[in-house]
């Protein structure tokens, strides 16, 4: 027997289908950082972010017979964590977060230390615009999600979402402009 790490995607996904538990785990070790983020992307809480891409996978393993061979998993299992999210979101599960770490835009730390004065401005930049983020309407904030953290094109996004690609141009035009909007002070900033 291969060790799970040499099989290709659609072998792991059949051999899921067909009933084998630790392919379907070595699945979800593959795609779950990926899916932690878009949750947390979408949600800008860590532990709605940590539950809602469990339920993912979990939505996902009673839903693999609806899977259909040749597609790729992954584009699968983000629509699932999106519905998911978009359906929390809806409800009105908001939850603020409970500390400054989960204020932090995945993927914008890391940049060269400043001054002290440097670091406290891009510290609260960084929130100001996860707070921001969160406050987009659910349908804006999953359009520029994906479009800016997970790279998507209009049609791709389009095809996740389903919606027309003329409602993804604007929406993602209205959330841009709803977050210039609120972050215009920064803007104002850097334009001196």
């Amino acid at each position: 027997m291969r060790p799970f790490d040499s099989l290709e995607e659609r072998e792991l996904v059949a051999r899921a289908k067909e009933g084998d538990v630790e392919a379907f785990e070595f699945l979800v070790r593959r795609f779950q950082g990926s899916i932690y983020g878009l949750c947390y992307r979408l949600t800008g809480v860590h532990q709605s972010a940590d539950d809602l891409s469990q339920e993912t996978f979990i939505k996902a393993y009673f839903a693999l017979s609806q899977f259909h061979d040749g597609l790729s998993f992954f584009t699968w299992i983000r629509r699932i964590a999106i519905n998911n999210c978009l359906n929390h979101l809806r409800a009105g599960k908001r939850e603020e977060p409970l500390g400054e770490k989960e204020n932090r835009v995945p993927g914008n730390s890391g940049s060269s230390p400043g001054s002290p004065q440097d670091e406290l401005l891009r510290n609260r930049m960084e929130q100001d615009f996860a707070k921001a983020l969160r406050a987009l309407p659910s349908k804006l904030r999953a359009v520029f999600v994906l479009r800016v953290f997970d790279d998507l094109n209009y049609r791709e996004i389009a095809q996740v979402l389903d919606i027309p690609e003329g409602t993804v141009m604007s929406r993602l035009n209205r959330a841009r402009q709803k977050l210039k909007t609120r972050l215009a002070h920064y803007l104002s900033r850097r334009g001196r």
